[in-house]
């Protein structure tokens, strides 16, 4: 390429001159409308202009965000726990209900001893120890009466030791009762007591055979003479 002309040379040097001194001036009024210096704050009208343009910018107004809206956990969920407690409170009565009515031979039977043994080990005193004796043998007379529905072998093997224990504890509960003073208070707790009994007992009788007929023989004639 040739050298350019020295006229050439002043036309580039005028125009960049005028463009510099163009963007000078844009950058001066700029800085005026800012805040005047360029070590000033911007001016209020620029910052609400500003702020203007940019919320246009996004398609909004200046009105709040909404918060995304939380929604709710199903009813089954929500009730959840309240099911498991319910569900929890019902097996615990069942269970217990089954291990009042349990008899010998059976899986809960156990677990009702333990607990009739725990009772009177934290009994101190005797007339209370003695009712609660009274109250294990009732049970012990129940028992045998519902070993009478079961099958023959199961019935001579359980119903023996049942009657056994019914007497032992009926002797131990007499036993604390005579050691407490004025015995005639007690007088309308073993009537009742020995009317029970014998309402469970004498009609075992007839259906019991050989050691067991005599046992509970020999235990209508001991509570006899419990009360007048």
């Amino acid at each position: 390429m040739g050298k350019r002309g020295g006229s050439g040379w002043s036309l580039d040097l005028w125009a960049t001159l005028t463009r510099r001194g163009a963007s000078a001036r844009l950058l001066s009024v700029r800085l005026r409308q800012i805040g005047g210096d360029a070590g000033d704050e911007p001016s209020p009208d620029f910052r609400a202009r500003l702020r203007g343009e940019l919320l246009a910018a996004h398609g909004t107004e200046g009105d709040p965000v909404p918060e995304p809206s939380r929604r709710r956990p199903p009813l089954l969920l929500r009730l959840r726990p309240a099911f498991l407690v319910v569900s929890v409170t019902g097996l615990m009565i069942l269970t217990g209900v089954q291990t009042y009515a349990s008899v010998p031979g059976d899986r809960l039977y156990p677990i009702k001893r333990a607990a009739e043994a725990t009772l009177l080990s934290l009994t101190p005193d005797d007339v209370e120890r003695a009712q609660r004796e009274l109250t294990a043998a009732h049970s012990r007379a129940a028992e045998a009466a519902a070993l009478l529905g079961y099958p023959d072998d199961t019935r001579s093997r359980l119903i023996g030791p049942t009657l056994d224990e019914m007497a032992i504890t009926t002797r131990s509960a007499l036993s604390a009762l005579q050691h407490v003073k004025r015995r005639d208070k007690h007088t309308p707790t073993l009537k009742r007591f020995t009317e029970e009994q014998r309402d469970l007992v004498a009609p075992m009788i007839p259906q019991l055979g050989g050691d067991d007929r005599m046992k509970a023989s020999a235990y209508l004639d001991m509570i006899d003479d419990l009360a007048p």
